[in-house]
């Protein structure tokens, strides 16, 4: 079976990348979503560049180096990382931004070097594959999350929900803007303001979707 059958068998319609109001400009002015390790190399996102925590993981010392994965885009299926979303608003307490979720085409999981995680990436149990076998692992029965036992179950979720809500999709360098389709927010201001960013950078054809409770993900 296919990347492209398992996401239709799935019912997979989207890949979901939380971010600030400022990430959203910065993507929608730069045509594609960069990776953190791109991001100082665009002009005019250096002035605008807020990323959604201090650091991550990969970045240390001892993490793996097979890749260089500060230079992947880290996208959710179906729905946002619930847990990593709490930790960057709190390191966002206090500062004049809002939040919003970019809603790729699933299609974009079958594009070149593409890498399925089973948790987050950050995570020394994480599983790293492509292809068909690497995305059909994220939906297991039993996914270990970080040594020396902590793991998820399946339990109930939903076939278009993988098995642990830190699954990661791992785009490398940047996912262009025309794989876009929606924005969603959580409150009407937003909604207006992202209209207006549409229009002005030429992107009328992605709808924005007011949906508080998008952003509550699918906690397990």
């Amino acid at each position: 079976m296919t990347i492209a059958n398992l996401l239709v068998s799935r019912g997979i319609s989207e890949l979901l990348h939380f971010t600030t109001n400022r990430g959203i400009v910065g993507t929608l002015a730069s045509g594609a979503l960069l990776s953190r390790y791109k991001l100082p190399e665009e002009k005019y996102l250096k002035h605008i560049l807020h990323v959604n925590a201090a650091n991550r993981p990969e970045a240390g010392a001892f993490f793996d180096k097979s890749e260089n994965w500060l230079d992947f885009v880290n996208l959710s299926i179906s729905e946002i990382n619930n847990r990593y979303f709490q930790v960057s608003q709190r390191w966002h307490l206090g500062a004049d931004v809002w939040w919003g979720i970019l809603s790729f085409d699933a299609v974009i999981a079958t594009h070149p070097g593409v890498v399925f995680g089973t948790t987050n990436n950050s995570y020394d149990r994480c599983i790293r594959a492509g292809g068909a076998a690497g995305l059909n692992a994220l939906f297991g029965p039993l996914i270990g999350r970080k040594s020396p036992n902590w793991s998820v179950t399946r339990g109930l979720r939903g076939p278009a929900l993988p098995t642990c809500e830190q699954a990661e999709v791992l785009y490398p360098t940047a996912v262009p803007a025309e794989f876009l389709r929606r924005i969603y927010v959580r409150e009407g201001d937003h909604h207006d303001a992202v209209s207006g960013w549409l229009a002005e950078f030429g992107f009328d054809a992605v709808e924005v979707v007011l949906s508080p409770e998008k952003f509550a993900g699918k906690p397990n």
